[in-house]
């Protein structure tokens, strides 16, 4: 199970929480809270994972992440090398769902943003230039007061719910089926592999984490994070793959394997099956066209519903 974070988005000064940070790394640790919560990358790369969606992020990520939907942000392994020219900057936004009070988001006006909070409860990205819009949005309200503030951030929402532009990013059938008993155990799967994925690593050695055998660890496994083992180890793989490809003096072997793959036929198969395109294809992209670009292409051949 994700920890539990108890969070203090309201005083007397202010109904909810928006504050910038420049940190060695981001918050790696799986976890869920009451509030909705936006995490804007202003720099910084690695890995998201949120609900069932496991996939890399870099400089400019916006996404909304509804109540108690788990959701972890681990930056990449030079992050933690203690070199201080490497930082993590963030803007963070956290609120209630009745923010701004038990009946607003009922009234007919606001039937719009009601829908876009409801779907920030499967996790949503935002796309496009309405991204770009929203951070310089973002950096503007940190410098208000007051009713300014307030008033600035119900505009942004509400101008976001009526863009369209983004994604959810966990599957329609995902539930939160954690149970309380197991947190500490997942938790340390979920580091071992993050800290270890470039190894071959197995799941015997996953279950020995988790003081289990392999069968009984498979099926908690399962329950907890609704893929299998296999499943989750190679789309942090892929995820991680992805950022290497975009570098062309590297050759798809080479990613394979700094990606933890040891065998490159088996990794091409799998980046197909996760990405629809091949390592080649998708590096090949990636020479043609920027990063950002190459992202949002992606995003529009894999969710064709994509409005923008």
């Amino acid at each position: 199970m994700p920890l539990f974070l108890k969070k203090n988005t309201t005083s007397l000064g202010h109904s909810f929480l928006i504050e910038k940070f420049t940190v060695p790394h981001t918050y790696d640790i799986w976890h869920h809270h009451t509030e909705l919560e936006f995490l804007h990358i202003v720099k910084g790369s690695g890995t998201r994972f949120i609900g069932d969606s496991i996939e890399s992020f870099t400089d400019g990520d916006l996404v909304l992440v509804g109540p108690n939907l788990p959701h972890v942000w681990r930056s990449d392994k030079c992050y933690y090398d203690s070199d201080p020219q490497i930082r993590v900057e963030v803007i963070l936004t956290q609120f209630l769902p009745d923010f701004l009070g038990k009946d607003f988001l009922n009234l007919s006006e606001m039937h719009e943003l009601k829908i876009f909070l409801e779907d920030a409860n499967q996790g949503v990205q935002i796309i496009g230039t309405t991204r770009e819009m929203a951070s310089e949005r973002l950096f503007e309200i940190l410098n208000l007061h007051g009713s300014q503030k307030l008033m600035a951030f119900i505009s942004l929402l509400a101008d976001l719910a009526s863009s369209k532009s983004y994604r959810k990013l966990t599957t329609s059938g995902f539930s939160n089926t954690y149970q309380s008993r197991g947190s500490s155990r997942i938790n340390k799967v979920h580091d071992f592999i993050m800290n270890n994925f470039m190894e071959d690593i197995s799941l015997a050695q996953a279950a020995e984490i988790a003081s289990m055998n392999e069968t009984a660890f498979c099926r908690f496994f399962k329950n907890s994070t609704l893929k299998t083992f296999t499943q989750f180890l190679n789309e942090v793989r892929i995820g991680y793959a992805c950022k290497l490809l975009l570098n062309e003096d590297l050759n798809v072997a080479s990613v394979g394997f700094e990606s933890g793959f040891k065998n490159i036929p088996y990794f091409n198969r799998v980046f197909k099956c996760t990405l629809g395109i091949t390592p080649q294809q998708y590096q090949k992209s990636a020479c043609a066209t920027s990063q950002k670009n190459l992202n949002f292409m992606m995003l529009e051949e894999k969710y064709p519903h994509i409005h923008n």
